[in-house]
């Protein structure tokens, strides 16, 4: 399969954002799916299966269930792979069914690409992996003396098995992600269909980026034209010179022939990447998405320090009529305190003020003093924070995705995730939030059938009484706000 055939295949507007933008206008009102084509810069898949995963549990074992599918290659993209107890076992992991795949005859290519900044701190833990034929590489990193491009980082998360089967979404490869009793709830999708060929091709890509960025030549040229060279080749498949480094993954093997539906589910990937355009599609999607919604929007990030414009359409949907429930992490469950927390005030000020509903997450500290003084031995504790990132849109349409749909998203990292087109997946995500709103005791399972104890509130609506400590305690940290501006 040529580099022009499967570019064919997978005929995507990004590449043609005003022929998009005319298809879509040309048969009248735009529809939604036009919409999400337009703005997202990306295109609809249809006769896919997706699964939405929420316990740690699952979580982790679909990523083991991954690699142990694997019979060609195993594609895996995170910012940040620790060197705790899970980031270890899932390289252990790896490197056992690629050396058992070795022993029986067939190699598996394996291909880790991850936050230059995140993977230096621990190159030596992949040395196993690599021992196995696996290749690791740090996305945009400096190399022959030059910075990183446009401080681009990669901030997505996926993991593709043989061109078939993906997980996408906002995990890392960490203790927080997978320990059932002291984890941050996050939000995956598990795919199969067309649209893991986007995934895919997404993946590609951005690994042959990487290679060019670490060549000499690199030096000889401006960065203008670098990033002109790297826009061509991403849109087209070619670098101006005709050359397509792309061509050794255009068989059936890297994209294979699916002779059967995995399901009946429209899905879109989004992607975003800050040297390839210098604002996130998935941010101004969502804006797109907020002034067309009717009924109920949905939205869960835990760095909520939104784009101006971002807020702004979402108090003006809430202006006219349209319910919105914000779920983000409170001052006690913060992932990262201080200016970090701050840094989301200014936005969960005019949220609040123009009437969305600001939910915010409590820590868990008392909920395991509960737990033991009433002698039930959990098998899953609720989550010690928030760092799940999605959208639900009124009945249809729904976003999980790596995006906090922040200023740093929007302008500095990579970003991947999925669209999805279903009631009943839409229905899900609902579910999830109502779950966490009614403090429902959804994440607490008892062994023996004891039955779980009274649990202290672990969610807490912030309304108008709360907006002076909010703007107290912005107005204390302003200056470190000022100081280091979008690092939030």
């Amino acid at each position: 399969m040529r580099v022009a055939d499967l570019f064919r295949r997978i005929a995507v507007c990004t590449a043609l954002p005003v022929a998009c933008a005319v298809w879509a206008h040309a048969e009248g009102p735009e529809s939604i799916e036009d919409l999400v084509c337009r703005v997202g810069r990306t295109r609809w898949t249809s006769n896919n299966s997706v699964e939405l995963v929420v316990d740690p549990r699952v979580a982790w074992q679909a990523r083991l269930d991954l690699v142990d599918s694997a019979r060609h290659h195993l594609l895996i993209s995170t910012f940040a792979w620790h060197n705790d107890t899970y980031g270890r076992d899932f390289r252990k992991h790896i490197k056992t069914v690629a050396h058992q795949r070795k022993i029986e005859g067939t190699d598996v290519t394996v291909l880790v690409l991850g936050d230059a900044s995140a993977f230096g701190l621990f190159s030596r833990a992949f040395d196993g992996l690599e021992r196995e034929g696996a290749q690791v590489r740090g996305f945009n990193r400096s190399s022959w003396g030059l910075t990183a491009m446009y401080d681009a980082r990669m901030h997505d998360k996926v993991v593709i098995a043989d061109g078939q089967r993906a997980l996408v979404g906002g995990r890392n490869f960490a203790d927080l992600y997978f320990d059932p009793l002291r984890w941050w709830l996050d939000l995956g999708v598990r795919l199969e269909g067309p649209a893991v060929d986007d995934l895919q091709m997404n993946f590609l890509k951005s690994w042959e980026l990487t290679e060019f960025n670490r060549k000499a030549g690199r030096f000889l040229l401006p960065q203008e034209m670098l990033v002109k060279d790297i826009r061509t080749f991403w849109f087209t498949g070619r670098y101006p010179n005709g050359k397509s480094p792309l061509e050794q993954f255009m068989t059936t093997a890297y994209f294979p022939r699916r002779s059967e539906p995995a399901g009946s589910i429209p899905v879109a990937v989004l992607y975003d990447n800050p040297i390839l355009r210098r604002r996130a599609a998935s941010t101004d999607l969502l804006i797109a998405l907020a002034g067309r919604a009717v009924d109920r929007i949905d939205l869960m990030t835990p760095f909520p320090n939104m784009p101006p414009d971002l807020t702004a359409a979402l108090v003006a949907a809430s202006a006219r009529g349209v319910k919105i429930r914000i779920v983000v992490n409170g001052a006690e469950a913060a992932i990262r305190g201080g200016p970090f927390l701050t840094a989301g005030y200014p936005t969960l000020i005019q949220l609040i003020e123009g009437g969305a509903e600001v939910w915010a997450w409590r820590a868990n500290g008392d909920l395991q003093d509960a737990v033991e003084a009433s002698g039930c031995n959990p098998q899953l504790m609720p989550p010690i924070a928030l760092h799940g990132k999605m959208v639900r849109v009124d009945d249809d349409l729904s976003i999980v995705h790596s995006s906090n749909f922040n200023i740093r998203s929007t302008y500095y990292n990579t970003e991947e995730g999925v669209v999805v087109l279903d009631r009943e997946f839409n229905r899900v995500l609902g579910d999830l939030v109502d779950h966490l709103i009614e403090n429902r005791d959804v994440f607490l399972e008892c062994q023996g059938g004891q039955t779980p104890p009274a649990l202290p509130p672990i969610m807490e609506l912030l309304t108008t009484d709360d907006l002076p400590a909010l703007r107290e305690e912005l107005a204390h940290k302003q200056r470190i706000l000022d100081a280091w501006g979008v690092t939030w």
